[in-house]
């Protein structure tokens, strides 16, 4: 009886069933998401609700894996967040870094240039002040001088902190009028701005199907067609209040842009 407990405890010691699963307790999984830039089609595979877990190695999982005698249980951690979003923030990561892509066309990442706290940079050695004479950038207090690579980091960095205000703003705030005169959908979607006369999301992941239904459900919303004739991925529409919409779908890349405003 003694050598069949000890065979017993050998073996679930070997299947890892008596082993506890390891907390990664990984509360800045936000962080290393937009750090990593990592793709969409990363989680894309979870389901919304699925929990999402970051291992040492670098690897974002839903469930439970061994890595180096250590289990991990994304069910159990406590820093585990939502896939839906882990989604967000690899979205705006890529939106982040194709807009750098196209701010920086044409610079190598050694160049150097004179960068602003504002957000804005120059190749140029002096600028033009408000009285119409030149400043010299190297004695300005308000440019620092660097390579476009360090650039990139600091207006990565300042875009995710923007974005970061914005959708805590949106959060705290109350619902927008606007956005209640839209349609709901299920599609994963980010809120570009939202303000008293104005609301523009941004959807991902849309068929075609779905922006045609998305289409016929504006106008039950009481928005009439002012452009019969553009084209069928563009909707630009009015309703009685005059609240204008705009809306477009690139089928390409599965994106719906819808914008609301009072005129």
């Amino acid at each position: 009886m003694k050598k069949l407990a000890i065979a017993i405890t050998s073996l679930l010691l070997m299947t890892g069933c008596s082993s506890t699963p390891t907390i990664t307790n990984t509360n800045n999984i936000k962080e290393h998401i937009l750090k990593d830039n990592v793709a969409y089609d990363s989680f894309s595979s979870y389901s919304d609700s699925d929990t999402i877990i970051r291992l040492p190695n670098g690897e974002y999982i839903h469930g439970t894996k061994e890595v180096n005698g250590k289990y991990y249980d994304s069910d159990q951690d406590s820093g585990a967040i939502q896939a839906k979003k882990a989604k967000y923030y690899a979205l705006l990561a890529t939106d982040v870094n194709n807009y750098l892509t196209e701010e920086f066309e044409g610079f190598n990442d050694s160049d150097e240039v004179f960068y602003n706290k504002e957000g804005s940079f120059t190749n140029a050695s002096t600028v033009m002040n408000e009285n119409g004479n030149e400043t010299d950038l190297a004695n300005n207090p308000d440019y620092e001088s660097m390579t476009i690579k360090e650039v990139k980091e600091k207006e990565y960095n300042r875009l995710i902190q923007e974005d970061a205000k914005e959708e805590k703003k949106n959060l705290s705030s109350p619902v927008s009028e606007l956005n209640e005169l839209l349609p709901k959908t299920d599609s994963i979607s980010r809120t570009v701005f939202n303000k008293k006369n104005k609301y523009a999301i941004h959807y991902y992941e849309v068929e075609k199907n779905e922006y045609f239904d998305y289409i016929k459900k504006i106008k039950e919303k009481g928005f009439d067609s002012i452009d019969p004739n553009s084209p069928e991925e563009t909707f630009l529409g009015v309703n009685s209040d005059n609240i204008s919409v705009n809306i477009h779908y690139d089928a390409t890349n599965k994106t719906l842009d819808v914008d609301i405003r009072r005129q």
